[in-house]
């Protein structure tokens, strides 16, 4: 994990204990213990943090799709814009002609 994804991670998993009022519920959320996540947000984690920060990723990096109507993740959002014209499919083709102008362009982590 890249050190501004661990930075993101660890501002994320603050941001979610903030919302949701305690390290418990968030250790609920992401099916881990209190511990785990108070240490990891306190970052004294006396071990490797990659795997419970990678969760907090799949949990809380979500993009609210404008288009869609629905959160996804920014790869998933990253893929739609920057990959291959879907000619093909026009369902596709008008989802990523709304990525031109979609609000969450240029945010610094789903279309950079």
């Amino acid at each position: 994990m890249t050190e501004e994804r661990r930075e993101r991670a660890l501002k994320l998993l603050e941001a979610a204990v903030a919302a949701h009022g305690s390290f418990a519920a968030v250790a609920k959320l992401l099916g881990l213990n209190r511990a785990t996540i108070s240490t990891v947000a306190r970052r004294c984690y006396p071990g490797d943090d990659a795997k419970v920060l990678a969760r907090v990723l799949e949990q809380f990096d979500q993009i609210a799709c404008p288009y869609l109507r629905r959160p996804m993740a920014p790869e998933e959002c990253r893929s739609v814009w920057s990959g291959a014209t879907p000619s093909h499919d026009p369902a596709l083709l008008a989802h990523r002609r709304a990525c031109r102008s979609c609000p969450h362009k240029g945010d610094g982590h789903a279309h950079s």
